[in-house]
């Protein structure tokens, strides 16, 4: 068996994904899984601040595909997918990924599943439990499953 620097590194990320889930402050949490690929703007002339809730769930296939801006709030149990599997009209089966983008001030609703590429906008909120499926433009409210458009944020 040859085990590459790629593949070793891709363990160390799978477990660096799992530690984060321990009890810790929420606001600990995305060191661990800056180290462990995820994307995390920091904006050079003010503080930075992410909170990740207990029991977040991240695609350990490809955590460098998620990026989280500033002043984002992912609150417990959500789930953010990078990887999508598609079946063909004859059955053909086909893995694809795509890039998860979190702008800042974005707050994620408990048990929310983000999946395919998508780009969450400034200053949006998502209601708990919704499927978030297609891109969420700036400083709106969306919640369901799918995930639709409730109203604008002033």
């Amino acid at each position: 068996m040859n085990i590459g620097f790629k593949s070793l590194s891709k363990l160390i990320a799978y477990f660096l994904i799992k530690l984060s889930n321990l009890p810790m402050p929420g606001h600990w949490r995305w060191h661990l899984l800056k180290h462990a690929g995820v994307k995390f703007r920091i904006p050079t002339n003010k503080r930075h601040f992410v909170y990740v809730g207990d029991d977040v769930k991240w695609d350990t296939a490809y955590p460098e595909e998620i990026e989280i801006g500033n002043n984002c709030h992912i609150t417990t149990g959500c789930v953010l997918l990078t990887h999508l599997l598609s079946v063909s009209g004859n059955g053909e089966v086909t893995w694809s990924r795509g890039h998860i983008k979190l702008e800042d001030n974005v707050f994620l609703g408990a048990h929310t599943v983000i999946t395919k590429s998508v780009t969450l906008g400034n200053g949006c909120v998502i209601g708990a439990g919704s499927v978030v499926t297609k891109d969420i433009p700036p400083h709106e409210m969306w919640a369901g499953v799918p995930a639709k458009f409730i109203k604008k944020i002033q």
